[in-house]
This record gives structure tokens, C-alpha cells and sequence, in this order.
């Protein structure tokens, strides 16, 4: 054997010897694996063995485009499938509306069990062979004795006969901590419900199987959220036979805390609910000492509350330092748009030459504005939430069933817009003319003030008159006076 040769035979040695052997065929008792993929489904899950039991952790997370490696150990000879049940999981959960997975297989995979084939060389037959063998001796060769007993085969592997496993996989038992079962347990039943109220949140599950062999899966303490969930015990034999027990308990969704709004008294609501992360994470807020779910965006400063009244749930606006409810939230995809509706405050609604009311828009009613000029029925204007958190006006338009940003300015048809520029112009012009008559007016009443002011203006105070018949002031009486009382002190007749 040449160098290249003894090289390739080596490694083809070590390849051999380090890649495991990946068969779709075991043996009874021996160990296997399966990937089972998740495909878009998220949340809890458990492993479930038929004829074959599960040899790692039953009950773990499935990752949305992930799979999961499970291990078990194979049963009788046929088919040993190992599937992937939901426990709390959902699918597509960035929806409004997840599919819930609770109780429904996500995913199976399957491999053949077969007995090993007996590389001894001989078959059943074969002690009967020897002994055909011995007997085709040479009688005149061999001596034979009649008094001697035969001895039998010591062949003690052969004859051993395995023994068999119990496949007795129903349990004697089975209860829980709250409420009672319906149907009363029976072992051949395995399909029950359960109604809990809504105060319950786990639940403790107790079983016990008819075979003292047989183990259980199942039992351990669970979680239980509002409305439907499933739960499984699986009892599974000593050969690896399984029996699925299927509890559909179902928690009361009655709200537990309320709160006030528009005069309303509204429920927080129990059941799923999600919202894109894009813009809100979910969280929990206390309302009047109990803890419910909230979703928050810390730099917009908004909590959202799930509320529903009878059947009717929406999201809502709600002030955690006012402890309010201050506007409905309803996200939704409108012709091309990510919007959500709110509602529009008081001092926006009205508006001139609008009338506020319900419109509709490709099937969905919102609060919004009508047009009070027929010529512009086809259109519509709502106020609206964007999904960065902007508040702002949309115009929608009926005919071609668009939508686009309001720019604030009305809508006008050219007829509409001619006689608006002709009352226009006549009302400039009796505007100058109003104006011009005020200035007129204005005029005429500044020179009558002048006028009156000059009348009103009164005389200095004269109380005495001098030699030529003029009226004296005070101050020329006061010098009259004087000169008078001079002249007389000088002995003149004056």
C-alpha cells in the first residue's frame, strides 16, 4: 500500500470515529435525538414522547426560527415520535392578534424502532441442525452408547428469553389544587376541563400512574394566565407506551380593576394583548394597589392601558400622575398609513365651515370633519396619532379613496374660490369708503372742537373801569389803586 493510500485510509478512520451516525432507525432502550424547529411560534413548550421517553427537560423555550434538540430513549419495536406541544406560546406576535399555541403540537419528529438482527450465524434452527450433525456419525467408527443421557445445548444466551416490559402507561389518579375536574376522573378518560376564577394565577397538579413502573410528566407547579389554557400530564410506561391527560382549565376574564373615563367606568382588561415595539414596551403599573399591564414610552412620557366595556377593548391613554384615563388608542393600518385614532380635544373641534362628527374611511369609523360645502362631500378630515408619536391632520378624499397629510389650508373649487375673490374686492371697496367718511367725519369734528374750545375760553376778571371806559384787570386795578392813593397823598382831587 502505497503512502497516499495508508494517509487517505487513516483520516477516512478518524472522519468515521468523530462524525456521530445520524439514523432514522434505534433499537428497543436505545438513546436518540431530534431537532424540532419552532418555526414563527415563541413562548413555553413541552416534549411529548409516543413510544419514547423524553430523557432531557421535557418543558422548555421554543425561539421563533430556532429549533429544539430533544432527547429521549426508544420504546417497543414501531414508530417513536417525540412532538413539541404548546404550553404558553404563540405565534406572530407582533400582531394585534397572536395565534395562541397553548395546547397545539408545533412540530413532531419521528424515528422506526427495530429489533437487532442476529449476526450469530445460525438461526433458530440451529441446535436442531447440530444435532442432525451429530446423528450422521459413523456408527462403526463411534461407539454409541443408549445408556448415556444426551446433554442439552449449553448455549444459555440463546435460549434466555427477554423479558417483557409492562406497556401499562393510564394513571390511577389525577387532581388539582383549584376547583374540580369535569368529567370526575376516570383512568380511560383523558380529555377534561376546568373553570377557575379569575383570582387564580398557578395551579398544582398531582397524578399517579396504575404501574409502579410508569413515570410522569406534568405534575409540577404551572402558571395559569385569563382565559384558556392547556394543560398535559403524560404517563409513560415501562416500554416506553404513553398516554397524553389534557386538562383544558379556563381562568374567569372579568376584569378585576377599573377606572373612570367620559363618564364611563371601564375594566383593564385580562386578556392577551400586544402591541409593535416600535413604539411601546410592555411593562406593569399599579392602579389602586393591584398590578396590572401597562405598555410605556419613557421619552414620548405615555402609558397605555388595555380597557375593555362588555365586549368592546381598545387601548387607552392614561395619565399615571393624574391616575386618569385621558384618550382612546386605537393603532391601525389605514390605506398605506400607520396611524392610531385619539381622541381630538375639545378646543380643536370646532372648526369653521366644518361640522364635527363620524366619518369613514375604507370601512372604519373614526371621529373626524365633514365639509359644510356640498361641493367638497367626497372629502373628510381626522386628527390622528402617527407611529412616531406625532399628533396631526390627515384630509381624506372618498372618490379616489386617498389619504394624505393636511397642509391646514380649506379646500376650495374654483367657483367657490371666484367668489371669494369678488366679495373680496367689494369689500375693500366699502372699506375706503367707510374709511374715507371716518376722515371726513374726523375732520369736521376737530374743527368744531377748536370752535367750541374758543368759545368756552373766559374773559380776565375786570370789576373796575378806568377814565376812558375800559374795564380794568386785577392787576390794573391794583395799579389804579395805587396811582389813585399817590396822587391823593400829594393833595391832588383825582
Amino acid at each position: 500500500m502505497n503512502k497516499t493510500k495508508k494517509i487517505f485510509l487513516i483520516l477516512s478512520m478518524l472522519i468515521g470515529l468523530i462524525l456521530p451516525i445520524n439514523s432514522s432507525t434505534v433499537k428497543p432502550g436505545d438513546d436518540f435525538s431530534v431537532n424540532i424547529g419552532c418555526g414563527s411560534v415563541e413562548g413555553e413548550v413541552q416534549a411529548v414522547g409516543n413510544n419514547a421517553t423524553i430523557s432531557s427537560i421535557s418543558k422548555t423555550w421554543c425561539d421563533r426560527g430556532h429549533s429544539i434538540s430533544i432527547t429521549a430513549i426508544a420504546g417497543s419495536e414501531g414508530i417513536a415520535s417525540i412532538s413539541l406541544i404548546g404550553v404558553d406560546a404563540t405565534g406572530n406576535s407582533d400582531t394585534p392578534n397572536p395565534i395562541d399555541y397553548s395546547g397545539k403540537t408545533i412540530g413532531s419528529s419521528s424515528v422506526n424502532v427495530v429489533k437487532p438482527s442476529n449476526n450469530n450465524g445460525s438461526s433458530n434452527s440451529g441446535n436442531g441442525s447440530s444435532s442432525q450433525n451429530n446423528n450422521n456419525n459413523d456408527d462403526n467408527n463411534t461407539p454409541s452408547n443408549t445408556d448415556t443421557p444426551k446433554s442439552e445445548p449449553n448455549d444459555t444466551t440463546s435460549k434466555k428469553k427477554e423479558e417483557k416490559k409492562n406497556s401499562d402507561s393510564s394513571l390511577a389518579s389525577l387532581s388539582v389544587s383549584e376547583g374540580k375536574l369535569s368529567p370526575a376522573f376516570k383512568s380511560g378518560t383523558t380529555s377534561y376541563k376546568l373553570d377557575l376564577p379569575g383570582t387564580v394565577t398557578s395551579l398544582n397538579v398531582k397524578a399517579t400512574a396504575n404501574d409502579s413502573k410508569a413515570s410522569i410528566s406534568g405534575t409540577e407547579e404551572k402558571k395559569v394566565k385569563p382565559g384558556d389554557n392547556t394543560i398535559q400530564v403524560v404517563c409513560t410506561a415501562e416500554d416506553g407506551t404513553s398516554t397524553t391527560y389534557t386538562i383544558k382549565a379556563h381562568v374567569d376574564e372579568k376584569p378585576l380593576v377599573f377606572v373612570n373615563y367620559d363618564g364611563k367606568k371601564l375594566g383593564v382588561s385580562r386578556a392577551n394583548a400586544s402591541l409593535t415595539k416600535k413604539l411601546f414596551e410592555e411593562t406593569k403599573i399599579k392602579i389602586g394597589g393591584k398590578e396590572v399591564p401597562a405598555w410605556k414610552n419613557d421619552s414620548l412620557k405615555m402609558t397605555l392601558l388595555y380597557l375593555e366595556n362588555g365586549d368592546k377593548k381598545d387601548f387607552y391613554f392614561y395619565d399615571t400622575e393624574k391616575q386618569e384615563v385621558t384618550s382612546i388608542y386605537r393603532p391601525m393600518g389605514l390605506l398605506g398609513e400607520n396611524i392610531a385614532i385619539i381622541d381630538v380635544p375639545k378646543h380643536l373641534q370646532k372648526r369653521t365651515g366644518m361640522t364635527f362628527t363620524t366619518v369613514k374611511i375604507d370601512g372604519k369609523e373614526m371621529p373626524g370633519w365633514t365639509y359644510d360645502d356640498k361641493a367638497f362631500a367626497n372629502y373628510a378630515l381626522i386628527y390622528v396619532m402617527n407611529d412616531a408619536g406625532d399628533q396631526l391632520y390627515y384630509q381624506y378624499e372618498k372618490k379616489d379613496n386617498t389619504l394624505q397629510r393636511y397642509s391646514g389650508g380649506a379646500a376650495l373649487t374654483q367657483e367657490a374660490y371666484e367668489k371669494l375673490l369678488k366679495k373680496q374686492e367689494e369689500e375693500t371697496k366699502q372699506l375706503k369708503y367707510v374709511i374715507y367718511g371716518l376722515g371726513g367725519a374726523c375732520v369736521l369734528l376737530l374743527i368744531a372742537l377748536i370752535i367750541a374750545l374758543l368759545k368756552k375760553r373766559k374773559p380776565k376778571h375786570f370789576d373796575k373801569i378806568d377814565t376812558g371806559g375800559r374795564i380794568l384787570s386785577k392787576g390794573a386795578e391794583i395799579e389804579h389803586k395805587t396811582l389813585v392813593k399817590m396822587k391823593q397823598d400829594n393833595g391832588e382831587n383825582f
